[in-house]
């Protein structure tokens, strides 16, 4: 028969996660993220943050973009208003100088022209061009020239007609900026005042951009449709070879997005659907990787509060870090409770087991003395007598064991150092050796490392051991203790059973299997791992702490 052991497996801490498999019927849980019989696949994954402000830009950007593009279309318009204003005042203008020639106007006033080329005209926009004050009236002025008056008649009715067609008011004016032809009713006053019109005048095309005087409907609407209270000036001056001879003015209000949302309101139908079809898509992907999550961990929690915990749904794949994160604690929590509700079931099953021997037997020796006490010899009744108390002895011992261990299992990290070899040599057990060069300083509480190393020593003793050797060096920023014995050894059978629970060879020598556990619980505690070695000769077993200047790593 093998060594007796008095080891136990105990429960590892949870912040070791599921590096510890777990005995008796808990099954340790698969790496976190990982979907059962196939590896896990790197994937897109986004903070919950960042999956917001996408979210909330995509639904700004939607009517922005909208209205951008309501913006340029509108200064389209306005281009497109301003050519056609140039093609109506160009061809009034070649029409006056078509007339002008024919009837031989030489003596008519008239302003010399640059000696530069004309400039193009400048092109308007509602982002570039302000708005000026409404068009000023026409002032009294002296009659026009006789032939400017006779050519004004002839083109009118070309300005009616112009009018008619494109909306515009049309004005042709002499060298002097006096009107001779109009479709507005100021025939023979004075314009040479307006801005447009002395530009003109000197030679240079103008544009420009003025308010109504009397907007009416369109003031409600002026601040979103800027179209809607402006109208477009137009003047290009009259040339005759070097002289400038007059000018033609023209005006009329921009098209504006109004028109055009009436003319293409079924587009407009088509737009705002496939807008609607948008925020359904966004709708939906933020619902597919927000909302549904949460669901599904909301209900795989209500799952585990209830103690399903095999229900649990594990592997699934979040796009988002914080679910992600959270789903991984949910699952690690998981795995710890299994892992608790089998060492509690199986810790139980063994207690009920250690208690119910010596019960019965000193139930049974109890019933003897109880129903033959006046038929037994005094040497018979002080036998069954020592059996009660020896299984009162081992149940008090049992209780006390078992309470070590819980003490132990609850035994928290510590910043308390403590020498390794100071606290070997005081043990005071004649068949203790220490080796080493002190100090060697390990973190972990004096009273914790002192209850280890009794349990390897009286362990050791229990087996035979007349020597028992407690070395400990620094490796790298750990402490590794060495304690080896010249007892009866471990068996190979048995090398894999030392750490599991209650497991002894020789209960009816007094061992309860719990020692190795408190060792393990202090050990694991205090950050570190305690293993069994290899030897040639009795049994050795590795403690390995952390320095007292090292860093405590993380489970």
């Amino acid at each position: 028969m093998g060594r007796i052991l008095d080891g136990a497996a105990s429960l590892p801490p949870v912040a070791a996660g599921a590096a510890e498999a777990p005995w008796g019927a808990a099954a340790a849980g698969q790496p976190r993220g990982a979907s059962r019989g196939a590896p896990a696949r790197p994937r897109l994954r986004l903070r919950l943050r960042t999956l917001l402000i996408v979210v909330s830009l995509s639904i700004l950007a939607m009517p922005l973009v909208g209205l951008y593009a309501l913006r340029l279309h509108e200064s389209t318009l306005l281009r497109q208003t301003q050519a056609e204003l140039a093609m109506v005042a160009t061809f009034v203008a070649t029409a006056y100088r078509a007339a002008f020639h024919n009837d031989g106007g030489g003596g008519e006033p008239h302003r010399q022209a640059p000696a530069n080329p004309l400039p193009q005209l400048p092109e308007l926009d509602f982002g570039d061009v302000s708005v000026l004050p409404p068009f000023p009236d026409a002032q009294p002025m002296g009659a026009a020239a006789g032939l400017a008056q006779r050519i004004g008649a002839e083109v009118a009715p070309l300005l009616a007609d112009a009018r008619t067609v494109t909306h515009a008011s049309v004005r042709l004016l002499d060298g002097r900026g006096v009107v001779v032809a109009t479709t507005e009713g100021d025939l023979g006053r004075s314009l040479a005042h307006a801005r447009e019109v002395r530009r003109a005048l000197d030679g240079a095309p103008a544009g420009t951009l003025r308010s109504v005087a009397n907007p009416g409907p369109a003031a409600g609407v002026a601040p979103i449709v800027r179209g809607a209270a402006v109208e477009v000036f137009l003047a290009l001056p009259i040339l005759s070879g070097e002289r400038i001879i007059g000018a033609a003015l023209v005006s009329r209000a921009p098209w504006n997005i109004l028109d055009t949302l009436h003319n293409q309101r079924f587009l407009i139908m088509q737009g705002g659907a496939v807008f609607l079809i948008m925020a359904v898509g966004i709708a939906l992907v933020t619902a597919r990787t927000l909302v549904l999550p949460i669901k599904r961990l909301a209900r795989g929690a209500g799952r585990v509060s209830r103690g399903e915990t095999d229900r649990f749904e594990r592997g699934r794949h979040y796009r988002v870090h914080e679910l992600a994160d959270l789903a991984d604690s949910i699952e690690t929590m998981v795995v710890s409770l299994q892992r608790r509700a089998g060492y509690v079931r199986d810790f139980a099953h063994h207690v009920s087991h250690e208690f119910k021997t010596p019960i019965a037997a000193a139930r049974g020796a109890v019933e003897l003395l109880r129903d033959h006490l006046q038929d037994m010899t005094p040497a018979e009744a002080e036998h069954f007598v020592d059996n009660i108390a020896a299984d009162v002895e081992r149940l008090d011992r049992l209780t006390s064991r078992l309470v070590e261990l819980a003490q132990a299992d609850m035994t928290t990290s510590s910043d308390e150092s403590t020498d390794v070899l100071a606290v070997t040599a005081a043990l005071a057990h004649p068949a203790v050796h220490v080796a080493g060069t002190p100090p060697v300083v390990a973190r972990m509480a004096r009273a914790s490392l002192v209850a280890v190393l009794e349990n390897l020593v009286d362990n050791a003793a229990r087996h035979g051991a007349t020597r028992v050797d407690v070395s400990a060096r620094r490796v790298g920023a750990a402490i590794e203790i060495t304690v080896t014995d010249n007892g009866s050894g471990i068996s190979s059978a048995n090398r894999g059973r030392v750490f599991d629970p209650f497991f002894t060879t020789r209960q009816e020598d007094g061992g309860t299997g719990i020692g190795l556990a408190i060792c393990r619980s202090l050990v694991q505690g205090a950050g570190g791992n305690i293993e069994l070695a290899r030897s040639e000769d009795g049994a050795a077993f590795r403690v390995t702490l952390i320095a007292a200047d090292g860093e405590r790593q993380r489970g």
